[in-house]
């Protein structure tokens, strides 16, 4: 029943052409992802899929998920409101059931006073929701029957029925609106608002404009005030019974009516019909604060994961340990998913393509893996933390005395590769080679002769514990540039990632940078050009004829690389751009 009330999405506007292709058919609207708060978590819905996250009465965060079957009534129209509104219910309940869950102690556990303590709670939530069945009887009775009835009697008399009734509607439907506008401002109604805020920043991003109508709180909210309205408008009056069922149909209808009401505004270009949404969107939001942000990214990263029923007590759901790492390292702005994945994937000894297919870990490993993050967040480069780095698919061993390799430098590595293999080439210089990260790629995937040097005699042993770690066979030699080579030494093809940052600049670089990484590997000079230069002016003596030079680039250095370059006798200069769009590569061939 439950089904494809998920399966929608703004981006997925379908239009039927049977009469004209301007057609528009509210029939195949759909969206992909749905958010349903709670005053204590958040649910998410993707197609079958569903995740929920909360925070328990003991303050832990708790997490389940799992599929709801599926249903061929979704295409039906008003039908699909009910479906809506029940799937709401349905998650609600399930929260219900797995907090009970979590927070009933075995019953070896449960000694007198947490037994009593549990009575009472029990018996002060049935005493509350007692309270508020009294107070929304003495409401509905005086506020929403007496007094409406009573200033309509005044306004117009009982004469006209229909005017009555439909004055009495407006003044129910202002009360409503009134009511839930004092509950925005009471305590425990504004997790609901602020955890449905953190849904929906989940689902759209932080920030994002794109408040949907179709908001499901927001959804409530219509719901409420169009059926008072509406059943006060017609006001059925048989007998009690009847009455009862009636307006019970003639709700679950508007229902319906009230979703294809916000299909149609979501559908609607017209920007002043939208921004009326705020009359109603203002009462359902609210901005979160850390922890629900943590437990709303807790559901979404628990839904792309995979599902996973419940946890034990001694476990702690992955997913609530990436949010977590996610928090820290976005407000350090030092965030990027690839390092949280590689964090996780190192502390449990694992290939990071294996970390998705983990659920759970120990206490002990979640500990470990919070204090990776917290010096991660400080400025501590992950290289530096675990003292190597993937590189190409090679383990690279870093340290203080040589520059940790960065993802743009892998995909120098691969241009260089491929350059070899459709060249056929049989020699390779790596020139200022530091860990030796791209000679170790280039022999690992090419039956080259690979030759590294670096002027750092601490970098090389560096280099030469590499090649051995990862069975690669290259040549080192110590030399500044060129200097210890001989002119009849040639290569087929060099490539050099130099020190490329302006002197004065070293200073201004991120913690990472500058604290980390060997200063001899920063300094490009007073301008950031100077191995560039050198190496172009001595390239050719070491190259064959037809021999190619690879060069990393620093950012917006690449047209004066290339200008050098063509200056200095190279042909076919070509400039590559990184992951990022940023002109990264330059490289061409001696004439």
């Amino acid at each position: 029943m439950f089904a494809n009330v998920f399966s929608l999405t703004n981006k997925d506007f379908r239009y039927k052409t049977k009469k004209t292709k301007t057609t528009k058919t509210v029939n195949n609207f759909r969206v992909k992802k749905f958010v349903f708060p709670f005053n204590n978590g958040v649910a998410l819905v993707r197609d079958e899929k569903y995740s929920l996250a909360f925070i328990d009465s003991d303050g832990q965060k708790r997490v389940c998920s799992g599929k709801i079957k599926n249903s061929k009534g979704w295409g039906i129209i008003f039908w699909r409101g009910l479906l809506y509104f029940f799937v709401g219910i349905f998650l609600y309940i399930k929260m219900l059931l797995m907090e009970d869950k979590n927070n009933e102690r075995p019953k070896e556990e449960q000694n007198k006073s947490y037994v009593k303590a549990r009575n009472i709670s029990y018996f002060s939530n049935y005493l509350l929701l007692f309270a508020f069945i009294f107070l929304a009887f003495l409401f509905g009775f005086v506020v929403l029957g007496f007094v409406p009835n009573f200033l309509s009697d005044k306004l117009v008399g009982e004469q006209n029925y229909y005017l009555h009734s439909f004055i009495v509607g407006i003044f129910r439907t202002a009360f409503i609106y009134l009511v839930l506008l004092v509950l925005r401002f009471c305590p425990f109604m504004q997790s609901f608002l602020r955890f449905n805020l953190a849904g929906q920043n989940t689902l759209d991003g932080q920030g994002s404009r794109k408040r949907p109508p179709l908001n499901f709180l927001n959804f409530l909210v219509i719901v409420c005030l169009f059926s008072t309205f509406v059943i006060s408008l017609i006001c059925i009056n048989v007998s009690l019974v009847a009455n009862f069922f009636i307006n019970l149909a003639l709700f679950l209808l508007l229902v319906g009516l009230s979703y294809e009401f916000l299909v149609l505004i979501a559908l609607c270009k017209w920007r002043f019909i939208k921004d009326l949404c705020f009359i109603t969107t203002f009462l359902v939001k609210l901005k979160p604060n850390t922890t629900q942000t943590e437990v709303s990214n807790m559901a979404k990263i628990e839904l792309e994961n995979g599902l996973q029923n419940s946890y034990s007590e001694s476990e702690v759901p992955l997913s609530s340990v990436f949010a977590q790492i996610e928090t820290k390292l976005k407000k350090a702005e030092r965030y990027e998913k690839s390092d949280v994945e590689w964090i996780v994937a190192n502390v449990l000894n694992i290939g990071r393509g294996q970390v998705r297919l983990v659920k759970s870990i120990s206490k002990e490993h979640e500990k470990e893996i919070l204090s990776i993050a917290n010096r991660r967040a400080k400025g501590e480069p992950l290289s530096s933390i675990f003292g190597f780095v993937d590189f190409y698919g090679n383990k690279i061993t870093v340290n203080k005395k040589v520059l940790s390799p960065r993802m743009e430098t892998e995909l120098l590595a691969e241009e260089v590769i491929k350059k070899i293999k459709k060249e056929k080439l049989s020699s390779v210089l790596d020139l200022c080679t530091g860990s030796g990260a791209i000679a170790i790629a280039i022999k690992k995937n090419c039956q080259v002769e690979v030759t590294a040097s670096d002027v750092s005699k601490s970098a090389l042993a560096v280099a030469m514990q590499n090649a051995e770690q990862n069975d690669a066979k290259i040549n080192f030699v110590q030399s500044d540039l060129f200097k210890a080579f001989k002119k009849s030494k040639k290569f087929e093809l060099i490539v050099s990632n130099p020190p490329y940052i302006k002197s004065s600049d070293i200073e201004k670089l991120e913690t990472e940078v500058k604290d980390f990484d060997p200063k001899l590997a920063l300094d490009g000079g007073e301008d950031g050009y100077i191995f560039y230069r050198d190496i172009i002016k001595d390239a050719p003596n070491f190259l064959n004829k037809k021999g190619y030079l690879f060069f990393e680039v620093g950012l917006g250095q690449a047209k004066a690389v290339a200008k050098m370059m063509k200056e200095g006798k190279f042909v076919d200069i070509k400039v590559i751009n990184d992951y990022n769009k940023i002109e990264r590569i330059v490289y061409g061939r001696i004439d």
